[in-house]
């Protein structure tokens, strides 16, 4: 069984913080599930498949949902696509990428 790294945006329209943070989820995670922030405290209700997170919503069919709380310590204003350290530690991963 192996895990996948979700990132989160808590919405501010939605009630929420404004930050994003990560959580993970293991592949064979299907169902209801509800990804509490670690900032704020606000509630994402999802549906999992296969470990990913689809765009639905809960589903009556799968019944109660389990609570993941996300990661704290992932917290961030940015995504993590458009942080600088984790362009720089992208390029330093392939061969020719930039120094240190």
């Amino acid at each position: 069984m192996s895990r996948r790294i979700e990132e989160f945006y808590c919405a501010i329209q939605g009630q929420g913080c404004g930050k994003y943070f990560k959580t993970y989820l293991r592949t064979n995670m299907i169902g209801n599930y509800t990804i509490r922030c670690p900032a704020c405290g606000h509630d994402h209700f999802r549906f999992v498949k296969s470990g990913l997170v689809t765009d639905d919503r809960h589903n009556q069919r799968y019944g109660t949902a389990e609570i993941i709380i996300g990661l704290a310590s992932t917290l961030s204003d940015v995504p993590s696509h458009d942080d600088p350290s984790y362009r720089r530690s992208v390029l330093k991963a392939y061969n020719g990428g930039i120094s240190p």
